[in-house]
């Protein structure tokens, strides 16, 4: 699996109807080896792909706010601060531990096996 299908996988559960959510995550992170971190601005380059050796079955992604698929869309900035970790094949809400340090109290686990998702709120911890 490569990192644009393991994006392409999450995106299809969060944002079914739209690629809003894939072309969010390419065009606005840098990675950061082991997960995605949004930048504070659009960029003509999407990050760039890669080839990951794991077999996923469940994503992390941490924010600094609910998803809300109208802030994908707007280019004028990246108002959605989000962490999508590819580090972890079988990701667990206790994995965001340094998440919730950085500020990213909303956690979405993502099971791909199931193509359904879990939103948690959790308190960051500063």
């Amino acid at each position: 699996m490569t990192l644009y299908e393991l994006i392409k996988c999450v995106s299809d559960i969060i944002t079914p109807e739209t690629n809003d959510f894939y072309h969010y995550v390419l065009y606005t992170s840098d990675d950061d080896g082991g997960f995605l971190r949004t930048r504070y601005c659009w960029w003509e380059k999407p990050v760039r792909d890669r080839q990951l050796s794991r077999q996923y079955t469940r994503v992390l992604v941490a924010c600094a706010r609910e998803i809300n698929e109208k802030d994908l869309v707007d280019r004028e900035g990246t108002k959605l601060k989000l962490q999508f970790h590819y580090n972890f094949a079988d990701a667990e809400f206790d994995d965001a531990a340094w998440d919730l340090q950085m500020g990213y109290g909303y956690l979405y686990l993502f099971d791909l096996t199931k193509k359904d998702y879990v939103m948690e709120r959790r308190e960051c911890i500063y």
